[in-house]
């Protein structure tokens, strides 16, 4: 494992130049170096510029559409990459600082590294690239990686990201800070979840590296899964905190590559069995059972309040964690067209539910391949009823049902639902035969096949 040479985006490399035809000093710096030493595509590019100052980069970066981006300490992006001056002490910056020891103040000495495009030549003060060898993480300096305790999360994202082991001495002092884990703006808590969840190529490495870390402390909702029991015919790897681990793995490889479907997903398998926390008791057998945690959204609801604000993402995920186990319960009770048509309409997006059902399966032990016959048979229903992807266009709109007498309020609501969920049982072949099942409705015809749903 060697890094001979970094190859730079072309939009980049003019701007390098720029900075160094001012009497800079551009050195690539973080994530991009480690990746390539990896022999993975960068995600991320930064530059480090010394000799310059504040206002002197700025006028370099202009040319090139440069816009900042740092509040109190200047990064500007420019080129798809964040340019910024080496931070000195206090948290300042200080262009003339040597970069030995601008990078005694980052996190860990995988990203502690530098390159050097002028020179091509890789820059290791502080052991990055033994620590990369040996598959370790490990903090540069103890002292200084007390400046920021978001590394405390920072260290369990980046486990699963690379699927390095933690130093002993820096879980160590990560749990040391993990109490201050709190006082970090809760949208620099959100991107470092984003980036366990989309990025991570060994999830259950940073499931549990949240409790070597300390970091759990700051998500109660999640560390209450930690030796909630299950029933070991049903899952045999073990507590829900172990399936949660399993499920998120599993989901990791259901991604799909765009960005909101899989953030919805994997937070979904993040959140998916909170409730167990919540109602998992021994039944009159003794035997665990958790009945009705779907139905038990606060947990995830609280979480999703704090971390995720906002009505989007709330709307997508709850009704997947409360209908996560139906597709399972239809095929078991043998349930007819008709109850699958409405499961369709209960969740925004019946192929993500299929997709949470599929990793929950293979998370209590299912086989990796394939799709288990439940939501197998939940896909071909919903396949042929056409509601797979997007939902039909309604048949019965409400001036249809104003003009029965329906009056507008809580009843037109109701009936346009039922409407809807005639249309989608896969029983009615037209607009005017859904509307003759409601108007025997209004009549107060209780003619059997009028249940479909």
């Amino acid at each position: 494992m060697a890094l001979a040479a970094l190859k730079l985006p072309a939009a980049l490399a003019p701007v390098l130049q720029a900075v160094e035809r001012a009497g800079g000093r551009a050195l690539v710096v973080g994530g991009a170096v480690r990746d390539a030493f990896l022999g993975r595509p960068p995600e991320d590019w930064d530059v480090e510029v010394y000799g310059l100052s504040e206002t002197r980069l700025a006028e370099c970066l202009a040319p090139f559409g440069a816009h900042r981006v740092g509040a109190r300490l200047a990064v500007f992006v420019a080129a798809g990459a964040e340019f910024a001056l080496p931070q000195g002490t206090w948290q300042g910056v200080d262009p003339h600082l040597p970069w030995a020891e601008a990078a005694r103040r980052r996190d860990f000495t995988v990203n502690a590294m530098a390159w050097d495009p002028r020179t091509e030549t890789l820059l290791d003060a502080w052991g990055g690239q033994e620590d990369l060898r040996a598959g370790r993480l490990r903090m540069v300096d103890a002292r200084s990686f007390a400046d920021d305790p978001l590394r405390v999360l920072r260290a369990a994202r980046f486990t699963g990201q690379l699927g390095f082991a933690i130093h002993p001495l820096t879980a160590s002092r990560c749990r040391h800070l993990a109490p201050q884990l709190g006082r970090v703006a809760g949208e620099r808590v959100r991107k470092e979840w984003e980036a366990i969840l989309l990025r991570g190529v060994d999830l259950p490495r940073s499931w549990d590296a949240l409790q070597e870390t300390g970091a759990i402390a700051l998500f109660p909702e999640l560390r209450a899964l930690q030796g909630v029991p299950q029933r070991p015919d049903a899952h045999p790897e073990g507590d829900v905190w172990i399936h949660t681990g399993r499920v998120l793995a599993a989901a990791g490889h259901l991604r799909r590559g765009q960005r909101e479907r899989d953030l919805i997903l994997m937070l979904a398998a993040l959140l998916h069995d909170l409730g167990k926390a919540v109602v998992t008791r021994r039944d009159a057998q003794g035997r665990w059972r958790a009945i009705g945690h779907e139905q038990s959204l606060v947990p995830a609801q609280s979480f999703l309040a704090r971390w995720f604000p906002g009505p989007a993402l709330t709307r997508q995920i709850l009704p997947l964690l409360r209908w996560h186990g139906a597709p399972h319960a239809l095929a078991r009770d043998g349930a007819g067209t008709a109850a699958y048509g409405r499961l369709a309409l209960r969740v925004p997006d019946r192929s993500l539910l299929l997709d949470l059902a599929l990793a929950d399966a293979r998370g209590a032990g299912a086989g990796a391949e394939g799709m288990p016959a439940a939501l197998q048979k939940a896909r071909e229903i919903w396949s042929a009823l056409g509601v797979l992807g997007a939902l039909p266009a309604p048949w019965v709109r409400g001036e249809d049902l104003m003009a029965l007498g329906i009056p507008p309020g809580p009843a037109l609501g109701k009936a346009l639902q039922l409407a809807l969920e005639l249309q989608v049982s896969g029983a009615y072949a037209d607009r005017g035969a859904v509307l003759a099942v409601l108007q025997r409705r209004m009549a107060g015809s209780s003619r059997p096949d009028d249940h479909a749903c």
